[in-house]
């Protein structure tokens, strides 16, 4: 028997084997081809008395909707699945892999690929390098705005001169926009081409030229200025690759805001997802005690509004909260990094903030979890979308001013998750403000929560994005089918919430980087070529709040965040891990450091010292804010402390040490609004020393080289301490600005000295 013949013969034993199982076992053993070459088809297997249908690709750009296989520049694999029809069922097919072969053997002897984080797509190695000089000359045909981001970037990482020039022949590296760039149709795609005399960065987009500087850059800053020789062609393998920050239970200044976008740009993230209202979660503490969280509770909503209750309650939070103007400035300053931002508005759930200005519109009905429910608007209620649409009208309708509503351009999320009254009544709320977003010309997005509520009224999913975040709320298959373009946000994998004891207090990053699939929600598989899966997101969520709260803020989670941030984009960008293991990642990731011009902790080991003695106050130093650790002696006089009137000794952007707050004593107030008091007062006429520690998590301070006081949280109360104010636990980080001594400091300062050292790990 010829080997043709026992090929033939395989093949029909494996279809009359497969033409006896029902739809799903028939997905999951189809004969797929392991390797394509460009321009090839993927052939699409057939059973009999089963159809089968391709489903999609996981890289659309290289497998296309019909099947065509694009070339590469190197071998790639891609994921592919089916759909297989039976007897009026229909299953989905497990993710089969396909390498597609570049068909080029002469690669393998040119220069490795560069890693990068995420590791580039494809590479095509060359010969030699290129090298960057002490002046170099960029010509770019992109917007101005991007053009000198991406210059200043290249002066921070190599510490050249870079010159702006006309003619792209003269340049040393080109900056382009084309058409001829393959994946034409995903503005994030770009090409690099690396010759010994030039960098050529072209793509279709702003966002495609913002990523291959990334790249570049990434590479500039591990090799000190060289480049090897070779052409990169790279495209994401998800378009939703993003963060969650809840800034609303835990405030957030623009500038921690605009580090965090700096951040995701340099790792390619492109969806930043912002809570602009929420709550403290546990308000039962407070009906258990006999207090009204509806008074009592911490709550914020972080945007300027002018809505304002009967009751005289404004709906925009009184600590933190951002202008329209400055929100506009913000969305504009990540747009152009290539970063999407998202607002939420989150009801008919922690709700709090919008149940304060109109308490008539309380959910009265009956709730799983009655202690919470003040946070709950009446879903039911048709006033209460009425209320909502009218809140939102002021971000999405266009401003008299400049003719652009203030969130033009962003992806609206609606919130609509933990609500735990009527279903139909959730169903129908959820489907009028999707509805209504809609209307207004904006993409809706939303919690996946309608496995939970079932009922009878359908929900909108046509052009409706989900995040899939618990399976006991939503079924992903269900939601996938409904039509819904799903976000893996899942709980068990991607929620961190600091200092908590549950979720994550950081990701498993070993697990994410090696093991973890954007495809598969908890137990659920979503294909990985299917068209509704749009990525995956990470979230922060500050639980751990009021009651709760130990006093932490940005520094204390940066961390947290950046290395969650490092290792979920190469697993959402990409399918290779480069390097193969964590252990090795980790040691790229410190080698490409943070983002240009960027030090979130305010490092400043190493620098000389500060020292001065203030002739006449107010003194402006202008100097550098200072992180952990640092050590500040300096002989202070108080000349006198009326009541209720505060001091400064110290001030910045990044907040306050304040020899005499209102109450009298020293203590400091930072740029997130946390306010903590140090408990002892400093002495009238006469001189002391006054010493400062700062510590990561800990500032200490001395007088006369005695701690005096104890150290005390202002802002929020400690149920388990018969609702004083918090003394126990507290994360008291301070960042030391060091702009102006003496703002408002009535007395004299000596011999004023700040020592810094290397932060402790």
């Amino acid at each position: 028997m010829t080997t043709k013949s026992v090929l033939l013969m395989l093949a029909a034993m494996t279809v009359n084997t497969l033409s006896a199982q029902d739809a799903k076992q028939i997905a999951d053993s189809l004969t797929v081809p392991t390797t394509l070459t460009a321009g090839q088809s993927l052939p699409i297997p057939t059973v009999d008395g089963a159809q089968v249908e391709f489903l999609g690709a996981d890289y659309e750009q290289i497998i296309a909707s019909n099947g065509q296989v694009q070339s590469v520049l190197s071998d790639t694999p891609v994921k592919v699945n089916f759909r297989v029809t039976k007897d009026g069922k229909e299953a989905f097919s497990r993710d089969y892999e396909v390498l597609v072969k570049s068909g080029d053997a002469a690669i393998v002897s040119g220069n490795a690929k560069p890693q990068t984080i995420p590791s580039m797509l494809q590479w095509q190695g060359g010969k030699g390098d290129f090298r960057l000089g002490s002046t170099v000359k960029l010509y770019s045909d992109a917007a101005p705005e991007l053009r000198d981001l991406i210059a200043a970037d290249l002066k921070a990482v190599c510490g050249c001169e870079v010159q702006i020039v006309s003619d792209s022949t003269q340049a040393d590296i080109v900056l382009s926009k084309t058409k001829g760039c393959q994946g034409e149709e995903n503005s994030e795609a770009y090409r690099m081409t690396v010759s010994a005399k030039k960098v050529t960065i072209s793509s279709t987009a702003a966002k495609g030229l913002m990523w291959g500087s990334r790249t570049l850059l990434q590479i500039l800053k591990q090799s000190g200025g060289t480049v090897p020789c070779g052409e990169a062609y790279d495209v994401p393998r998800y378009r939703v690759r993003g963060v969650l920050f809840d800034i609303a239970r835990t405030p957030y200044t623009l500038d921690d805001l605009r580090k965090v976008i700096d951040t995701m740009a340099w790792y390619k993230m492109n969806d930043l997802h912002l809570v602009i209202n929420n709550n403290y979660i546990f308000l039962e503490e407070y009906v258990k005690d006999g207090h009204d969280p509806l008074k009592e509770a911490y709550t914020a909503f972080r945007l300027e509004s002018k809505m304002v209750g009967e009751n005289g309650q404004p709906l925009t939070a009184q600590d933190v909260f951002f202008t329209k103007k400055e929100f506009r400035e913000l969305i504009d300053y990540a747009k152009l990094r290539g970063v999407n931002i998202v607002p939420e508005f989150d009801t008919p759930g922690h709700a709090l903030s919008f149940t304060k200005v109109r308490p008539d519109l309380i959910y009265q009905g009956p709730m799983g979890n009655p202690g919470r429910r003040s946070d709950h608007i009446d879903a039911g209620n048709p006033e209460t979308l009425k209320f909502v649409a009218e809140v939102l009208d002021e971000y999405l309708l266009p401003d008299a001013a400049t003719g652009k509503a203030p969130l033009d351009g962003c992806v609206i999320h609606v919130g609509a998750d933990e609500f735990y009254g009527d279903a139909e009544a959730y169903r129908k709320y959820s489907d009028g403000l999707l509805k209504y977003v809609k209307s207004r010309g904006f993409t809706p997005r939303i919690w996946g929560s309608l496995t939970h509520k079932p009922g009878k009224t359908p929900v909108e999913s046509e052009g409706v994005e989900m995040n899939l975040w618990s399976t006991h709320w939503q079924d992903p298959v269900e939601a996938m089918n409904a039509g819904f373009k799903l976000i893996n946000t899942n709980d068990g994998h991607l929620y961190i919430v600091p200092f908590a004891g549950y979720y994550w207090p950081t990701l498993n990053n070993a697990f994410q980087y090696e093991k973890w699939r954007p495809n598969y929600v908890g137990g659920s598989h979503i294909p990985a070529g299917h068209p509704n899966l749009i990525g995956s997101t990470f979230a922060i969520w500050n639980d751990m709040i009021d009651l709760k709260h130990s006093g932490y803020g940005m520094y204390d989670i940066w961390e947290i965040f950046r290395t969650s941030t490092d290792v979920l984009s190469q697993r959402m960008w990409g399918t290779e891990k480069n390097p193969d293991t964590f252990k090795e990642h980790r040691v790229l990731a410190d080698k490409i450091g943070e983002a240009p011009g960027l030090n979130p902790l305010y490092v400043r080991a190493g620098d000389a010292p500060v020292q001065v003695t203030p002739s006449t106050l107010p003194l402006q130093l202008n100097e550098k804010a200072a992180g952990p650790n640092y050590h500040l002696t300096a002989e202070v006089e108080l000349a006198a402390a009326p009541e209720g009137t505060e001091q400064v000794l110290l001030s910045g952007p990044e907040g306050k040490l304040i020899a005499v707050m209102k109450d009298g004593t020293i203590g400091f107030r930072r740029d997130d609004a946390m306010e903590f008091s140090f408990g002892g007062k400093l002495p009238v006429g006469k001189k002391v020393k006054l010493e400062l520690i700062g510590k990561p998590q800990h500032t200490q301070l001395l007088v006369d080289g005695q701690e005096i006081g104890t150290l005390t949280l202002m802002n929020f109360r400690d149920r388990e301490d018969g609702w004083k104010l918090r003394t126990k636990g507290l994360r008291s980080t301070f960042i030391l600005p060091l702009q102006t001594v003496g703002e408002s400091f009535n007395g004299k300062v000596h011999n004023l000295k700040v020592e810094f050292s290397v932060p402790q790990k």
